[in-house]
């Protein structure tokens, strides 16, 4: 017989009747009485390995079924918390390194904390699958869920592990300073964050002006830092303008459009997002871009009786920071439309767009062919 053919007479894998033959690990004492049935040898002949005169009597039977049955029940009492234990425990790991991961500021500790709670997580989440007899069906898939399940967790993490190692690593993140501050219009450079913050700002910052030439009178100050998951942070420009440029800001306002493609440049699907007006929401009528998606917020609010422009950029603003207050009347009137709320796929972004097959597809900024484009329709 094989070896595989021999565990399905026993209901065990492969592998443990390759240690049986190694002699790296022993039969259950609740096998014992079966295996020695099977192959018709006493008990004593397996324990021992050595061949006897005479056949196992019943009596010598009838003790190894009960002291089968002592071990079952034992061992079924052992696994009963071995199972809640290992469940709970796999539980509280997950939870452990969700809440590490919220409002996540990377350092080195941290880092490794999340990394070895991962790891511990894994390993629990196997113990518990052993313990309900889960892991031994699978191991006779030859191991083919257990591959998958685990490839799913490495997937799923190794994006904020890695992310998280080169901002220590290469010192992307200071730790003394995690808000990246600047104030004064001399400061304002619309380039500078979308080089420095790319594609987690999930924005092109559109509203935005280029430069601030025309204005007859400015202000701005940010406060941005680069997290695990995204960008938080607020940018605030404030700009007067003469009449002429007014109306001509406003105008361009008015028209602006993104083009987000679906897949590759070549032959794909677009959709052409446009800015949205907004006369409810805000003290002062407002032309939206971004309005929720992945909890930012992008817009420009227009106050026409003082030719004034207020450029608003928001990633998961907390209403309650004290950078924050000097601008709630900047903010939308409702502040609990800024609580996170599970997912925001929703809201309205003219950076992103829901195409078939549930695939979301946001704008890239820097991709100057697909932006040419873009333009040009």
């Amino acid at each position: 017989m094989t070896q595989e053919q021999l565990a399905n007479v026993f209901n065990v894998s492969t592998r443990t009747i390759s240690r049986w033959e190694n002699g790296t690990n022993l039969p259950d004492i609740s096998l014992l009485v079966e295996i020695a049935d099977f192959y018709d040898v006493d008990v004593r002949e397996l324990i021992e390995g050595e061949r006897k005169s005479e056949m196992m009597n019943e009596e010598v039977k009838e003790v190894a079924e009960k002291m089968a049955d002592y071990a079952g029940t034992e061992k079924g009492k052992l696994f009963k918390w071995v199972r809640a234990i290992s469940l709970i425990g796999t539980i509280l790991l997950t939870i452990a390194i969700v809440l590490q991961c919220i409002n996540y500021e990377p350092n080195l500790t941290r880092s490794f904390a999340i990394a070895l709670t991962f790891l511990g997580l894994v390993a629990l989440a196997i113990t518990t699958l052993y313990a309900n007899g889960i892991l031994s069906n699978l191991v006779k898939k030859k191991g083919f869920v257990i591959k998958v399940v685990v490839l799913v967790l490495i997937i799923i993490s190794v994006r904020y592990m890695i992310m998280s190692a080169l901002i220590v690593v290469i010192g992307i993140y200071d730790s003394s300073k995690p808000f990246d501050k600047k104030t004064g219009i001399e400061n304002y450079d619309k380039n500078y964050f979308l080089e420095t913050y790319s594609g987690d700002l999930d924005s092109g910052l559109f509203v935005f002006p280029d430069d601030t030439e025309n204005a007859l009178t400015t202000e701005f100050e940010s406060s941005m830092k680069t997290g695990l998951f995204d960008t938080d942070g607020s940018i605030f420009l404030t700009a007067i303008y003469s009449d002429e440029d007014f109306d001509s800001e406003v105008k361009r306002l008015s028209e602006i459009t993104c083009t987000v493609f679906d897949t590759d440049f070549e032959d794909s699907d677009y959709h052409i997002g446009e800015v949205k007006y907004d006369a409810d929401s805000y003290n002062f009528p407002a032309y939206v871009t971004s309005d929720g998606y992945k909890n930012v917020y992008e817009y420009a609010l227009i106050d026409d009786a003082d030719n004034e422009i207020i450029y608003v950029y928001l990633s998961y603003p907390d209403v309650t920071n004290a950078s924050l207050a000097a601008h709630l009347d900047y903010l939308k009137k409702d502040k609990a439309s800024y609580v996170i709320k599970g997912s925001t796929l929703n809201e309205f972004s003219i950076y992103s767009f829901h195409f078939k097959d549930d695939i979301w597809c946001e704008y890239t900024p820097g991709d100057e062919e697909r932006e040419l484009l873009g333009n040009q329709r």
